[in-house]
């Protein structure tokens, strides 16, 4: 995010540079003052500030993650809000990640910072770890949610074959510990076309 920030401010710093020149030509009367090229030059401004506006909502919402030890996460919102944030390592990964809406409330309580951190590493292994062999190609993944309130999931589906077993997925006692933070286990589905997060059900007292 930091990368793409810095780009933004560069590519607003040039254009503002060229604004300054159009404006130092037409005072010295060098050039008639072109206003198209100047409202050309503002306008891209304006959009360069609106992307780095939304980049840093995006930011202040992963931020203000940490504000609560558990609340209730909207798994559908979280699941968009780490694309988002992860644009730039899925676009190296060659991954094309859609996200389909849920089709009723997909919430668990947990602290939002660690469901994000666990549906992160989720993109950041599908990234990482998985091909079909061709690295020139993308690669689309689809993410489902549960239609079931009470068991909320989220499915991440591959149209490719991965060449690593998913079993390997989330094995570390880091990603461990975390699953075990927000009361959440994964699974491998049938087809082998993927893998789910889903919550534990509660523990009886």
């Amino acid at each position: 995010m930091t990368h793409d920030m810095k780009n933004c401010l560069a590519i607003i710093n040039e254009n503002a540079g060229l604004l300054a020149d159009l404006a130092v030509k037409a005072q010295d009367k060098a050039i008639p003052f072109d206003p198209l090229k100047a409202a050309s030059i503002s306008e891209k401004i304006g959009k360069l500030v609106s992307r780095a506006d939304d980049m840093m909502k995006r930011f202040n919402r992963f931020a203000h993650s940490m504000d609560h030890d558990k609340e209730t996460v909207d798994l559908e919102e979280a699941v968009n809000l780490i694309a988002r944030l992860a644009e730039r390592i899925l676009l190296q990964g060659r991954i094309r990640l859609t996200v389909i809406p849920a089709s009723a409330p997909c919430r668990i309580h947990a602290s939002r910072f660690a469901v994000l951190h666990l549906i992160f590493r989720a993109v950041d292994s599908l990234c990482r770890n998985q091909t079909d062999g061709t690295l020139d190609s993308e690669k689309p993944v689809t993410v489902q949610f549960s239609s079931d309130p009470e068991l909320p999931e989220i499915c991440f589906i591959q149209d490719f074959r991965p060449e690593i077993k998913l079993e390997s997925l989330f094995a570390s006692p880091e990603d461990q510990a975390l699953l075990a933070r927000v009361n959440m286990n994964i699974r491998t589905m049938d087809s082998g076309a993927g893998f789910c997060l889903n919550t534990l059900p509660p523990a009886r007292e």
